[in-house]
């Protein structure tokens, strides 16, 4: 529908349907965290290089959105996105949000060196420092350290660990209570594993919130739900809701 990680991205999203928005954050030459999944600024915006040696002016003189149409993705007639779409920070970004909706905010700087992802949590603590809606912000992360760092920095955020299908969700579950989380964010197979239900189960049981990464397909979303999963990834959101909706 548009750009990803734009606000004209997080706009669409929340007009299809969705609750909130999942969006990455990446640390610049002048550490303002700006809203980029890539290390490099070649796939989603004109720049060339590493985000982390550009500085934030730097970073807004890009273009996010020229090529948009270009990576395989088309918008549709009329929506906003395709052109003259500048790389959001991560205030405005949440600015830009309703005050109801959720914030995944996957940090893919994990920082360098042994006290990395304690700066990386500090910066994280600095930039959501003062904000009203913190109880609907969640910081996730592949990154146990990073997740472990932002446990006890960031008060009154929800943290959660980021796993992937290759991990059995019961070893993720051990990571992320080690880790100090209150999130798992696994990968939807996962939750399809061996013993992946008893799993569920007991995360549910222990407080976890549950999360499933990327899911268009209903019927999948159907069975999550019924394991315990009460946040759903999407890249199809008005869709999947439309089609849940329905089946009531």
């Amino acid at each position: 529908m548009a750009p990803e990680n734009t606000l004209p991205g997080f706009q669409a999203a929340i007009s299809e349907g969705a609750d909130g928005v999942e969006l990455d954050v990446r640390r610049t030459a002048d550490q303002a965290l700006v809203c980029l999944h890539d290390a490099g600024l070649g796939r989603t915006t004109n720049g060339r290089g590493p985000v982390r040696e550009h500085t934030l002016a730097e970073i807004r003189r890009l273009d996010a959105g020229g090529s948009f149409g270009r990576n395989g993705h088309r918008g549709v007639p009329g929506a906003p996105g395709v052109g003259g779409v500048r790389v959001p920070t991560l205030p405005e970004a949440l600015d830009a949000l309703p005050a109801s909706a959720l914030v995944d905010v996957e940090v893919k700087c994990r920082g360098e060196g042994p006290d990395g992802p304690a700066r990386v949590a500090d910066l994280l603590a600095a930039t959501l420092a003062g904000r009203p809606d913190r109880d609907r912000i969640l910081v996730s992360s592949f990154s146990r350290k990073l997740v472990a760092a932002a446990v006890p920095t960031l008060e009154g955020i929800s943290v959660g660990l980021v796993t992937s299908a290759l991990v059995p969700l019961g070893r993720a579950l051990r990571g992320a209570e080690l880790c100090g989380s209150s999130v798992l964010a696994a990968q939807a197979p996962a939750y399809f594993g061996p013993k992946a239900r008893l799993t569920a189960a007991r995360a549910v049981d222990a407080g976890f919130q549950l999360l499933a990464w990327t899911v268009d397909d209903p019927e999948t979303a159907r069975r999550l739900a019924d394991l315990g999963v009460r946040v759903i990834v999407s890249d199809r959101p008005g869709q999947l809701r439309r089609a849940l909706d329905s089946a009531r």
